[in-house]
């Protein structure tokens, strides 16, 4: 059963991946969503900061849970309206801590993505699943999607695909896509960063890795794309400003704009990108 995994920390951009989701797995032929949410206190969270630090007493904690437990039914029923019926929606509370928690599931459910939420200005303060989607992401054995809060869903027409010369090989993973005739229309702009300029006059060794990206990538409607920016992220977040672009699609791996290009703060890539769905493929 084809399922996507939804934890949920009921801020507002945990609603918004809600109905992105709904949308979303209609459009790929999801069979299943699981909303998730962990109640897991840890000795820190059982205090609040008042006047003074005072202890969270167990019937206080019971009333929170008893009300979440509530909206999570709320939000499992207003998903099966709105994918009329034909997605089964189940809920999940796990005691475990949220990391811990979602592997659980993908282990025991086997769902083939997991859908984040984010709210880029506040994900320190009050949102469990910003705070955590970074850890998420390395840790998912399975592709990661990541929403903006202010992202309404969109079909996706052309997906940007940042790819470094030295992770081509990587590209196979997106073959995983086409499982679902809906990607066969899709233009996939592949994006090389090249602040060298080296596209303006290429070696045989350029030319030939570049065969090799049109060769990984013949099953789908692609073109190759250079900017040369010095600062990659800058480069790929202006090429996406520029185009009609719905998604963007992070490769796996050392060569990862999200994670060898931004080693000192891996977050950057995705918290600066405020305007679309990043997609992490595993």
């Amino acid at each position: 059963m084809k399922t996507l995994l939804l934890p949920l920390d009921f801020t507002e951009a945990s609603i918004n991946a809600v109905n992105f989701a709904a949308e979303w797995s209609m459009k790929y032929n999801y069979e299943r969503i699981i909303l998730l949410r962990s109640f897991y206190t840890s000795m820190y969270e059982s205090v609040i900061m008042g006047g003074e630090f005072a202890n969270v007493d167990e019937a206080y904690l019971n009333k929170s849970r008893a009300d979440e437990k509530v909206q999570l039914n709320y939000l499992c029923k207003e998903l099966e309206e709105k994918t009329r019926a034909n997605i089964k929606i189940q809920t999940a509370i796990t005691e475990l801590p949220l990391l811990r928690g979602i592997i659980h599931l993908v282990k025991t459910e086997q769902p083939v993505m997991i859908l984040l939420g984010i709210d880029n200005a506040n994900y320190s303060n009050e949102s469990l699943i910003s705070g955590n989607v970074i850890s998420i992401a390395k840790i998912s054995p399975v592709r990661v999607l990541i929403v903006p809060k202010n992202y309404k869903y969109t079909p996706v027409q052309k997906a940007l695909v940042p790819c470094n010369f030295d992770a081509i090989h990587d590209l196979s993973k997106l073959n995983r896509l086409r499982h679902t005739t809906q990607w066969e229309h899709v233009e996939l702009m592949v994006l090389n960063v090249d602040p060298k300029k080296r596209y303006e006059n290429p070696d045989l060794k350029f030319m030939e890795k570049e065969k090799a990206l049109h060769s990984y990538l013949k099953d789908f409607h692609h073109q190759i794309y250079y900017v040369d920016d010095a600062n990659v992220i800058d480069g790929i977040l202006y090429f996406e400003k520029i185009n009609e672009v719905q998604l963007i699609i992070a490769l796996p791996g050392e060569y990862s704009f999200l994670y060898s290009l931004t080693h000192r703060n891996i977050s950057e890539a995705i918290y600066r990108n405020a305007r679309l769905p990043v997609m992490i493929l595993k």
